[in-house]
Parts: structure tokens; C-alpha cells; sequence
């Protein structure tokens, strides 16, 4: 899908402190990479596929045979590095893990996972998001890096992968290491556990989180796929800043990068407002709340940004013509 390698997508996790950790200086890096030198300062930070790779490769060339990029990616407190990881990390098991940091790939970089299982193990293919690029080794191997920290510290076992095979063999022994088995050369970046070890419980288990996060990256996931337009990322944006109440269209524009004043004109030439955008955003989450959750209706008024429950009831029947009690009654009665 050329449109995936043309488009710029938001990069999610602090880069500026995780090449600080690495003590690399930034500017150096995004010269490298042919990118602009300010693009780590911008409040939301945005890059081409091409353009990732290419600053990721660059970090790779800057570390050279070293490689603590995969302590880092192996460390503790990962999780908090966004929305689709915490989530994932909230899972019942690995293989509710891993099935969760698949389907939400995308949210956290231009790639993908494939799962497959087989017999008695569970296998991750990982694959570029489009198929005229090559995913950046040092990707590969902090990404596998990563899983297996992750699946260690929440199960809080000393798992091993069955087998590790990547298309590039990496000159540092540091994954292997970190896998406690050889790494393999081969025509994929794949990665194989034992079911049964994936089948223990993480002590991270937090279903009313998942139901907090899940809306809000079904959303963005399904952006992703439908436009690149100003409306799908201000509604994109407004998903995840509305339980935090400062979600009016100056905040809005601060965090998409813009002016107040470019926000308004480029949705008054996509035919809309910031105010419908808004609506519509309340309405998508509302729905998923009641057909999904068990929250109460204060609960998911206070997640939408309402300061008072009877301005939230109110718009929903406007919004769909029924009161949330009865929604909820004919959706319950037709599942």
C-alpha cells in the first residue's frame, strides 16, 4: 500500500529521552537520516516509513556492535511507553499479550505482526508496512528484545523462545544472549514460544484497564486505514485527550501541531467543524462504552469530558434517539 509508505504517521514514545539513555545526540541522528533536525522537538512528531527506518538504521549505525538498545528495550517500566504496550501488558496470558500488541501494531510503528500457530507453539512474523521497504535490523532486534522482556516480567518467569530467526544476522550476540538460544538466518524475522508457556498468567492482569484503552485504539487503528485527513486526526487526537478534560480546539491544535487558525480552515475545507468532529468522537466512545462495558453512566460521562452526568444523557438522545438505558436494553436484547 504505497499510501502507508508516502503517509506520515505519529511516532508514539519519547525518542529525545530514549536516544539521551543511549547518549546519542539527536540532531546528529536525524542528520544522518536525512530528516529534518528538529523533528524530535515538535510536540506531536511525525514520520514517513522510509524516513523511520532511516532513523533507526542511523541509531544502529551510531551504536555500532554495542547494544544497549536492547537492555533498554528489555528494561523495566517499558510498558508505560504507550497506549497499545500498557495495554497489552494488562492481559490475562502471553498469548492474550501478544494477540493484543498484534492487532495494535500499527498504533506504535509502520509494521506488522503475524501470528501463526502451529502444534504446540505460537510463531510472530514481523513484516514492514510496506512491502518495497526492509525492516532496519536494530527494529527487529529491539522489538524480539522487547516481547521477551515483557512476557518475562509479567509472567514473571524466565521464558525462552523456542526459535529466533531473522533475515539479517546481527553482529552483536546481545539477542541471543537476552534469548538464552542461537539466533537463525532465514527468509522472515520470526519469532516462536511454547503455547504452554505463553498460557501462564500475568501478574499484570488488569481487565478494567483494557476496557479503559480499547475504544479509544479501535479508533485510531481504524483511521489509519480510512484517511489521512485533518478530521480523522483531530478525532484521533480527541480519543485519547477527553478523560483528561482539556480537550477544547486550542489544545486540540497544540497537540496536533498547528495553529488554531490552520485547524479551523483546513475542517471548513474537509466541510466540517471542530465542534461536529467533537460530537461525533462523544458518540463513537459512548456507544462503545455501553455495547462493551460494564461502566455506569457517570463513569463514562466523566470519560468523554462532561462535567455534569445530565449534559451527557441529554446528548446521547440527541445523538441516537434513545435514552442510554434503553440503548443499552436493545443492545443487550439483540445480542
Amino acid at each position: 500500500n504505497r499510501g502507508t509508505y508516502m503517509n506520515h504517521f505519529i511516532l508514539d514514545g519519547n525518542y529525545k529521552a530514549i536516544l539521551s539513555a543511549l547518549q546519542l545526540d539527536a540532531t546528529e541522528i536525524l542528520r544522518r537520516a536525512g530528516l529534518p533536525e528538529d523533528t524530535l522537538n515538535h510536540k506531536t512528531i511525525t514520520m514517513t516509513e522510509a524516513g523511520y527506518y532511516r532513523f533507526l538504521e542511523a541509531i544502529g549505525d551510531a551504536l555500532g556492535k554495542e547494544a544497549p538498545l536492547l537492555q533498554l528495550a528489555s528494561k523495566e517500566q517499558i510498558e508505560t511507553f504507550s497506549p497499545p504496550i500498557f495495554a497489552s501488558w494488562c492481559s490475562k496470558d502471553g498469548e492474550a499479550c501478544i494477540e493484543r500488541l498484534s492487532a495494535y501494531k500499527k498504533l506504535i510503528g509502520p509494521m506488522s505482526w503475524h501470528i501463526t500457530k502451529e502444534k504446540n507453539e505460537l510463531t510472530v512474523t514481523m513484516e514492514a508496512g510496506s512491502p518495497e521497504l526492509e525492516l532496519p535490523s536494530i527494529l527487529v532486534q529491539s522489538d524480539f528484545a522487547f516481547l521477551i522482556g515483557m512476557l518475562r516480567r509479567a509472567s514473571k518467569t524466565d521464558m525462552h523462545p523456542l526459535k529466533l530467526q531473522v533475515k539479517h544476522l546481527p553482529a552483536s550476540h546481545a539477542l541471543s544472549d537476552l534469548a538464552g538460544i542461537p539466533i537463525q538466518q532465514g527468509e522472515e524475522n520470526a519469532i516462536s514460544f511454547r503455547l504452554a508457556d505463553l498460557h501462564k498468567p500475568f501478574v499484570s492482569f488488569n481487565p478494567a484497564m483494557w476496557s479503559y484503552f480499547e475504544p479509544e485504539m479501535n479508533k485510531r487503528l481504524a483511521e489509519l486505514t480510512v484517511d489521512d485527513s485533518m478530521s480523522a486526526r483531530v478525532r484521533s487526537a480527541l480519543a485519547s485527550m477527553l478523560p483528561g478534560g482539556a480537550y477544547g480546539i486550542e489544545d486540540v491544535a497544540e497537540k496536533l501541531g498547528i495553529s488554531k487558525r490552520t485547524l479551523q480552515r483546513k475542517l471548513s475545507e474537509e466541510k466540517t467543524t471542530f465542534q461536529k468532529q467533537l460530537s461525533s468522537t462523544r458518540e463513537t466512545l459512548a456507544i462503545h462504552y455501553i455495547c462493551h462495558t460494564d461502566m455506569s453512566n457517570l463513569d463514562i460521562s466523566f470519560l468523554l469530558g462532561y462535567a455534569e452526568l445530565n449534559s451527557f444523557l441529554r446528548a446521547f438522545v440527541i445523538w441516537t434517539g434513545k435514552s442510554v438505558s434503553q440503548y443499552r436494553h436493545d443492545h443487550n436484547k439483540e445480542s
